[in-house]
């Protein structure tokens, strides 16, 4: 086997910055601001600007406006560079350690009607978008009168003209109920070796794949593109939690880089020259918080227990509070 040349670390390691930067910067604004206000107050800086008449308010809005450029940061790293830089770090270490690229195999989804009654069930067992090519398909059609319809189709492609599937090899079947007396019986139907059939449908297949890719390398507008088209066609997938959970994040996480400037300000901020332990043990505290609530949070949205806005404003709501208790005592202070 051929040896993997020494640049490729290096490389991986520079396409991975910005995802070091969106893991790391809201905790180092935290620790910058929590550092830069102690040592005012180790040099009284912080009792000459009170003494002077300024408010803890006017003192904390430089601090504000670091936070909202750390929120700008953060912002454009992971809309724009993120998403770039990423692909190619995974690409890039495939290669090197003669892995394949992780590719979707298989999808499925439900079709639901305007009054939240099931349509259709579709699943695609392995596929190949872009040579419109679909194995193992399993289609089951509800109607409100008439048969269950169920194919099960060895091969199948879509047909953007006709707006449908083109099955091929495929088994149908279908269960009618029927009313004897006061009782309900069912009979199932079932055909074989069927060579070609047409099921007509608007959902593109290419469309609905763009929902099984990696959505945190998907800026907000196409979150909220794939949002409005679950809404319009009254889909069902088991991405589409993850996907609103995404959405919410893109403003939410860079909303704590803020948060956390303020509490580490104020962290800071103290009236005596000589600095308290317990500052550096509950700044530890507020970082530990920090993560687990996000790992907590982000676990609850991505399998749909919370709602996705619950789920990701959460730790800046808890963020909130703590930031404003602190802010309190020094009021006190």
């Amino acid at each position: 086997s051929e040896s993997i040349p020494w640049y490729l670390g290096p490389y991986i390691m520079l396409l991975d910055i910005p995802k070091i930067i969106l893991s790391t910067l809201p905790v180092c604004i935290l620790l910058a601001c929590f550092l830069a206000f102690q040592r005012l107050s180790a040099q009284a800086e912080f009792i000459a600007m009170r003494a002077a008449g300024a408010s803890l308010l006017r003192i904390l809005k430089p601090v504000l406006v670091f936070g909202l450029i750390g929120s700008l940061i953060c912002f454009i790293v992971s809309e724009f560079i993120y998403p770039l830089t990423e692909p190619k770090s995974k690409a890039i270490y495939a290669r090197a350690m003669d892995k394949s690229e992780k590719e979707i195999k298989s999808f499925s989804y439900i079709k639901r009607s305007n009054t939240g009654e099931t349509e259709r069930i579709f699943y695609v067992k392995s596929s190949k978008p872009v040579e419109n090519q679909y194995k193992d398909i399993v289609l089951v059609d509800f109607k409100e009168s008439g048969p269950l319809d169920i194919y099960l189709a060895s091969n199948a492609s879509f047909d953007e003209n006709k707006q449908g599937w083109d099955l091929k090899d495929l088994d149908y079947s279908f269960i009618e109920k029927e009313s004897m007396n006061s009782d309900e019986s069912f009979r199932h139907n079932f055909k074989s070796d069927l060579n070609n059939f047409s099921i007509p449908s608007k959902i593109d297949p290419q469309r609905l794949l763009s929902a099984y890719r990696d959505v945190s390398l998907l800026n907000f507008i196409e979150l909220s593109s794939l949002i409005n088209f679950h809404r319009t066609e009254n889909l069902e997938t088991s991405s589409l939690a993850s996907i609103k959970s995404n959405f919410h994040k893109r403003f939410s996480y860079p909303g704590t880089c803020i948060i956390l400037a303020i509490i580490g300000a104020l962290l800071g901020l103290s009236a005596k020259r000589k600095s308290v332990n317990w500052n550096y043990i509950l700044l530890g505290l507020i970082v530990f918080s920090f993560f687990m609530s996000q790992a907590i949070f982000n676990s609850f949205g991505d399998s749909g227990r919370m709602s996705a806005f619950m789920a990701m404003w959460m730790p800046n709501f808890f963020l909130i509070l703590i930031a404003y208790f602190i802010y309190q005592y020094k009021l006190e202070s």
